[in-house]
C-alpha cells in the first residue's frame, strides 16, 4: 500500500532520539524513528528518504545502523548545534532555508518556520488536569506549544482516544485533524550477563539497597513526580505493609516535580527501610527489577499512554493501574483498576494482585494476549501513511 505513493523527502525532528537515560517521549522518538527507518529501507519498492535533524550526532542501535550502511543515501543526518531554543531557533532556520516536503515532529513543539505539511505527535495534555505538577514556565510553554500545534500542524497524531478528546475539549481542535495511532511495543533484549544464582549481585545499586532475588517487592517505574500519584501509593503501601511486612516498594526513576513531597511522605510514615528509590535504572537493571517483582503498580493520575504497562505484561506480572485517562485503552482487560484518588482503593488492589493466585494468573495471561495486538512495526506503518497522505 505504501509503495503506491510517489517519492517523498520526509524531515524528522530527532532531537529527542535516545535510549540512554530516556523517559516516555524519548523512548517514543527512539522506537518510532527506528521503525520508520526499518520500514522504508526494507520496502524494496519504496524510494523515500528521511532527513533526521538533531543537535548532536545520533547513535543508532546496531540493527538500524547496519540497514543505514547499506543505503546511506536514503537516511541523511543534519546536526544543527544549539545550546538553547533548538526547535524555535535552529530547526526553524533550517526549515526556512531547506524545507522537506513533510516534517514529522514526534513531540509537542513545532518550529516557528516549517514546511507546508507538518505532522506532530501530541502525547498528552496532563498539564491541563494537574497544573500544580508543573512549574509556571513548564505550564505556560506546554500550553502555548499545544495551542500553536493545534493551529498550525497539518495533522496531529495522538497515542490514545483520551488525548484526542482532551485536544477537542481544551483546544477546540477539529476531530478530523487528529489521528489516533497507539504506541507499539518491542520486547527488550535480554541481558547478556552471565546467569547467577542471584542476578542482583551483578549490580552495585542493588547491593547498596540490599535487594536480592528473595526480596518480595512491588515495582513502579517512571518519573518520581506528583502526577504519578506516588504519595497516595506510598500511603496505601503503608497500610498493605502492616499486613505483609515482608514486602518492599521500589520506585525506580528520575526525580521530577513534587519529589520533595514524595520523600516527605516516606519520612513521615517512617518507611525509609521499606520504600526504595534507586533513581534512574538502565535497561539491564530494569530487566532484573521486572523479572523478580511480585507485581507492577502504576496508579498514575494521568497518562497519554502508559508504556511501562506493556513492559510489565512482557514479564508476565500482574498490573495495578488507574481507571483514568488513557490507561484503560492501554491495558484493556489485563489490569486491576483502582480509583487513584482513593488510598483504600489502591490498598485493596495491592492485596488483590499479590494474594489472589487465580486472579493473578488471569491477569498475566490477558497481558500476554494484549501484547499480541501491538508492535512498533504497525505503529510505523500507520505513521508513514499519515506522513505521505498529508502531501497528496
Amino acid at each position: 500500500m505504501l509503495a503506491n505513493f510517489l517519492f517523498m523527502q520526509i524531515g524528522i525532528d530527532a532531537s529527542r532520539y535516545r535510549a540512554t537515560d530516556a523517559t516516555g517521549v524519548e523512548w517514543y522518538s527512539y522506537h518510532i524513528i527506528n521503525s520508520l527507518i526499518e520500514k522504508i529501507l526494507k520496502l524494496e519498492s519504496n524510494i523515500d528518504n528521511f532527513i533526521l535533524y538533531s543537535p548532536s550526532p545520533l547513535k543508532f542501535e546496531k540493527s538500524v545502523s547496519e540497514l543505514i550502511q547499506k543505503k546511506p543515501e536514503r537516511i541523511l543526518q543534519k546536526v544543527l548545534k544549539a545550546k538553547r531554543l533548538w526547535t524555535l531557533w535552529k530547526l526553524s532556520r533550517e526549515m526556512a532555508k531547506h524545507p522537506p516536503q513533510v516534517l514529522f515532529v514526534p513531540s509537542h513543539v513545532l518550529p516557528l518556520t516549517r514546511p507546508k505539511n507538518t505532522v506532530i505527535t501530541i502525547h498528552d495534555v496532563a498539564f491541563k488536569y494537574l497544573k500544580n505538577s508543573y512549574s509556571f514556565f513548564q505550564y505556560r510553554y506546554l500550553d502555548w506549544s499545544t495551542k500553536y500545534a493545534v493551529k498550525h500542524a497539518t495533522k496531529i497524531i495522538t497515542p490514545s482516544n483520551s488525548t484526542l478528546e482532551d485536544l477537542v475539549q481544551f483546544y477546540k481542535c477539529p476531530r478530523d485533524k487528529i489521528l489516533v495511532i497507539p504506541h507499539g511495543f518491542k520486547p527488550p533484549k535480554s541481558s547478556r550477563k552471565k546467569a547467577m544464582d542471584n542476578p542482583f549481585e551483578n549490580f552495585d545499586i542493588f547491593k547498596y539497597f540490599k535487594i536480592n532475588k528473595d526480596t518480595k517487592y512491588l515495582l513502579f517505574i517512571g518519573r518520581l513526580e506528583s502526577k504519578k500519584n506516588l504519595e497516595r501509593l506510598i500511603k496505601a503501601f503503608e497500610k498493605f505493609e502492616n499486613v505483609h511486612p515482608e514486602y518492599k516498594l521500589i520506585l525506580a526513576g528520575k526525580r521530577g516535580v513534587g519529589f520533595e513531597k514524595i520523600m516527605q511522605t516516606v519520612n513521615e510514615l517512617q518507611l525509609n527501610e521499606k520504600v526504595i528509590m534507586p533513581g534512574y535504572v538502565n535497561e539491564e537493571e530494569k530487566e532484573i527489577l521486572y523479572k523478580y517483582c511480585q507485581a507492577f503498580v502504576f496508579p498514575s493520575l494521568y497518562e497519554g499512554f502508559g508504556m511501562p504497562i506493556f513492559e510489565a505484561f512482557h514479564y508476565e506480572k500482574p498490573v495495578l493501574t488507574s481507571q483514568t485517562s488513557s490507561l484503560q485503552e492501554v491495558a484493556k482487560d489485563a489490569a486491576y483498576y483502582c480509583d487513584p484518588y482513593d488510598i483504600e482503593s489502591i490498598e485493596l488492589g495491592l492485596h488483590k494482585i499479590t494474594g489472589d493466585e487465580k486472579y493473578i494468573k488471569t491477569l498475566t495471561d490477558l497481558g500476554k494476549k494484549r501484547l499480541e495486538d501491538v508492535s512498533w512495526g504497525n505503529t510505523a506503518t500507520l505513521t508513514l501513511l499519515a506522513l505521505k497522505e498529508v502531501n497528496l
